[in-house]
């Protein structure tokens, strides 16, 4: 069995590929839609990681950078052959350690509503009234990051 890790994926890379390829299967296809060049574009700025099996993607996040210290996650996926093993969370948890580490104080998201609980249990809070985005009802979420000094 091959070994799970976290690992920042690079930008237009093959892993960068694998990723964009979960995130159409996981949250565009069911929508009807795909992943555009212009989505695609304005992704060289951001960082993404993801939780692999070996070379195999499980899971996947995008942390976009907003103002200093503040952070947007975006796009987060986790394959349908591998939900309910907690890897979501996973993720979640070693992309906190990761941003902490370069001076991240904040981190926000939109959540769709379906997964409020989820996000939830992690530490964020919802604010804000609900609205849509790509067709699905959302809710704007935050979590402060705790920094150890």
């Amino acid at each position: 069995m091959n070994p799970l890790n976290f690992r920042e994926i690079a930008h237009g890379s093959a892993e960068y590929r694998l990723e964009c390829e979960l995130r159409d299967e996981v949250l565009r296809k069911p929508l009807g839609i795909k992943l555009s060049d212009e989505d695609l574009g304005a992704e060289a700025g951001q960082r993404h990681f993801g939780w692999f099996e070996g070379e195999i993607l499980l899971a996947c996040v995008i942390a976009a950078p907003l103002t200093d210290g503040v952070v947007k996650l975006r796009q987060m996926a986790v394959s349908p052959l591998a939900q309910g093993r907690g890897l979501g969370r996973l993720l979640l948890e070693n992309l906190e350690a990761e941003l902490i580490r370069h001076g991240c104080r904040q981190v926000t998201l939109h959540a769709r509503v379906s997964a409020l609980g989820f996000y939830a249990r992690l530490g964020f809070v919802a604010d804000g009234e609900e609205f849509l985005e790509v067709g699905l009802s959302h809710r704007r979420m935050h979590k402060s990051l705790q920094v150890f000094e």
